[in-house]
Order: structure tokens, then sequence, then C-alpha cells
């Protein structure tokens, strides 16, 4: 087989696999990003449909996070436009909530919409859940034990059982650490919401998330390669230390090329499968196989010639409590028109199953999306098209998460092979997620790179 050599070979062209390879570039490491689709940016890519640009997984950038830092230490240019605000979408009415002190709008939204609700627990928002939410963000954070153990959903109930409060908490569950409230631990969501303070400060992709992708290949090129349609069949290990990977080029021939490092941007699960169960320790693949659970999503794009939501315009996203499935999205071409042909619409949905921890039935969660859009948007059926409804199983390697968004659920970056460590989703650190959390890992990994390995 022919051969090759780089200093650092990225698999998976992922936010945290770019990441990794500019920052790789710019500290002087010859670098490979070897990619089995034939697009870049993996669930952070672009695809058109009928004119529409449509995003194939996340949409999102925090202008305070660590995506920008990345597109600054390595020069590449970073195209935003704001989108910062929030609209809940609560029994078919849309609520602007201020940034500032959510958690009390949240909160006091309950309040407003269960007025006509006879069994809302008295005093709930003001007198006592405002007070005892605030002060479990910071002692949560500090001292998981305080949550009981209990789970989120548990948690609250503690203090009310209004069905529009436990809506709303669910959606910001599924939406932030990609599990139902009912599913991940208090103590955890906390946590996560005291981690990500001042952290609402988003943006979109103009000419859609494929073009400030491709600026970060720009920076990788410098010094280095990136192959597409190029999926990795093997991480070659000797005596436990990473001697290269054999790729699949054009026609079915495999390639063998040489590397110092290896960094895996497809989740820890596929790097263990890639480099053989026989290099891990007996504790390691015991974490990795109570951590990691894929978690099933659809995703929904839908053009329409009138809005469907957030009519006036305002630049932002829409978290919607109590629907069937959907839980999220994102009115897209109120913030970017360029996603969607002169006089046309683009609103991007994701729905999740009743569970995270199994298989969907793609079927039937298809019908109760369209049910959804039916029912949430009244002007769907008249106005709007679905352009995409695109079911994502647990065995779709494109997942809405590789594990749930939470540190437990976590695996290290680095791996017990010396020189092979991990990178984006399923390998974040504790309170970080989505695109920030994958350009943080990035950074974190090439630190360790410098401290091991010199380039040639």
């Amino acid at each position: 087989m022919p051969s090759e050599k780089y200093d650092v070979v990225v698999v998976g062209s992922g936010i945290g696999g770019l990441c990794t390879a500019a920052l790789a570039v710019k500290n002087g490491y010859r670098t490979l990003v070897l990619e089995s689709m034939e697009h870049l940016g993996g669930r952070f890519s672009t695809r058109e449909i009928d004119g529409f640009k449509i995003p194939t997984g996340a949409n999102l950038i925090h202008y305070s996070g660590w995506v920008p830092w990345v597109f600054k230490q390595v020069g590449a240019t970073l195209d935003l436009r704001d989108s910062s605000e929030v609209f809940y979408r609560i029994r078919g009415e849309e609520f602007r909530i201020p940034l500032k002190h959510r958690v009390t709008a949240l909160l006091d939204l309950c309040n407003r919409v269960g007025m006509g609700n006879k069994k809302l627990v008295a005093g709930f928002v003001k007198e006592v859940a405002t007070t005892r939410i605030v002060n479990a963000f910071k002692t949560t954070a500090t001292d998981p034990k305080q949550s009981g153990g209990l789970t989120l959903k548990e948690w609250l109930m503690q203090y009310t059982d209004n069905k529009d409060a436990h809506d709303i908490f669910d959606a910001l569950a599924i939406g932030w650490v990609v599990a139902h409230s009912y599913e991940i631990p208090a103590s955890e969501f906390f946590y996560f919401m005291s981690a990500m303070r001042g952290m609402n400060d988003v943006g979109l992709s103009p000419q859609g998330n494929k073009s400030n992708m491709e600026n970060l290949a720009e920076v990788v090129q410098q010094n280095g390669d990136i192959g597409l349609g190029s999926p990795v069949t093997r991480i070659l290990v000797k005596k436990g230390q990473v001697t290269g990977v054999v790729c699949r080029k054009e026609k079915g021939q495999e390639m063998e090329i040489d590397c110092s490092v290896v960094v895996s941007n497809i989740g820890p699960m596929n790097t263990v499968d890639l480099s053989g169960l026989e290099n891990y320790t007996e504790e390691y693949l015991r974490d990795l196989r109570v951590k990691t659970r894929p978690v099933p999503v659809t995703l929904i794009a839908v053009a329409s010639d009138e809005p469907l939501c957030v009519e006036d315009g305002s630049h932002g996203g829409i978290l919607v409590a109590g629907a069937r499935r959907i839980t999220g999205g994102s009115p897209l071409s109120n913030t970017c028109h360029e996603l969607a042909p002169p006089g046309q619409h683009l609103l991007y949905l994701a729905a999740s199953p009743p569970s995270t921890l199994v298989a969907m039935d793609e079927s039937e969660e298809k019908r109760q999306c369209l049910l959804d859009l039916k029912e949430q948007f009244p002007k769907f059926e008249k106005h709007g098209r679905v352009l995409m409804m695109e079911t994502r199983n647990i065995d779709h390697p494109l997942p809405e998460g590789r594990s749930w968004q939470a540190h437990p659920y976590q695996m290290p970056q680095k791996t017990p092979v010396r020189n092979l460590w991990n990178v984006g989703d399923g390998a974040l650190s504790r309170g970080l997620v989505g695109t920030s959390g994958c350009a943080e890992s990035a950074k974190q990994v090439v630190d360790s790179i410098k401290k091991v390995a010199k380039p040639n």
C-alpha cells in the first residue's frame, strides 16, 4: 500500500476536528484531516434543497464561547449574525423571554400562563420556586448531593406539578443537554446552567455553516491536507502507541498513512472500534459502555411563503413546550435571509422521541412530527411545506449527541493508547456543550499534543 507521512491525522471534519487541525497547523504540525463524507463539517455544515441552505445539525455559535477564540487564534474569518432573542411557545402562544434573569422570567411566565389553571400550586412562582431554584443553581454546582440524586423532573415535582412548568424545563433539558428532564440528573442540569451563565449571545452563519468551516479548512491547507470521501478503516497501534491510520480512497483502494498523533472526532466508541479493543483497559471499556448513549433526533426543515412563527421578524430561536415531539428550533431566514430564496421563509426544527436511551420508531416519529407542525404552526398547511424530515436513530453516524452532554456521560479526551485523543462530542469538558464545547476540547487536545510530540 502507498504510504504518506504527517505529524497529526484528524479523523472527522466536524467542528471539533477542524478546530483541532487548524490549531495544530498553527503550532507547526503537518496535519491531515480525513472525512468519510463528501462534505466538510459533519453536523456543522450545510446542504442545499430547492435553493434553501439547511444546517446538517447544529446551527448556533456563542460569541463568548470557544469557537470565536479558535478562529481568532488561527486567523480564520468567522461570519456570524446575532440571533440571541429567545421565544417560548406554550399552548400556541409565543412569549419573548429576556436573556438576563431567564429562570425568574420563565417561572413568572408559568404563573401567567397558568392563571386559568385551578390546579396551579399557590405560591409556586414567587414565594417558593424562584428562590429555591436560584439557590439550587449555586448549591448543586458545587455539591451535587444537594439534589438528592433526583432527576430534574423529580426535583421540580417537589415544588409543583404544574404541567407548563414541567414542559418548559423538559424543553430546556433536551435543548441543552440532549436528555429529557425525567432522564437527566438535576445536579448536572443545574451545573450546566451555572457554567454557561453569560453565554446567551448566539449567532448564525449568514451563508450557511459550511462557509465558516471552509474558512477553517483554508488554514489547515496552509500546512496540511483534507481528504473528503476518505473513511478511516483502521487506526494503527503498535506496542500501545499510535503509528498511523489506514483510509479507503477511490475505487476501494486502501492507503496507509504514517503519523505521530491521531485525533478522533468521530466519537469514543468509534475510536475504540477502529483502534482495537485489545489496546484498551477493561476499566476504560467499562466506562465507555456505561457513558456512551447516542441520542436520536428528527430534524425538520420547513419552507413557507409566510412566516410560521416569530412573525415580527425578530432574530432568535424558539423553544416549544408541551408538543408531541418538537422541542425547539429557529426561523433561520429571520436572521439570515440569504438562507432562503427571495420571498420565502425557512424554519428549522428539532424533535425528540419520548426516550433518548433506546432506538426510536422512525415512521411513528415522522407521523407525530407532522401532527405537531399542523398543531403548533396554524399557517403550515396553507403556506408551508416540508423540505426535509430526517430521522437520526441511535445507530446513525451523526445522532443529536454521542451521549448526553453532561460530564458523567463524557469520556476523557486522552485514551489509554499513547498519542491517541478524542475530541468533540463525547469528550467534552464539564459545563460545556455543543459547538463551544467541541472547540474547547480541540484547544485542550492540541495543548496536550504539544507536551508529547514535536513537529517534524
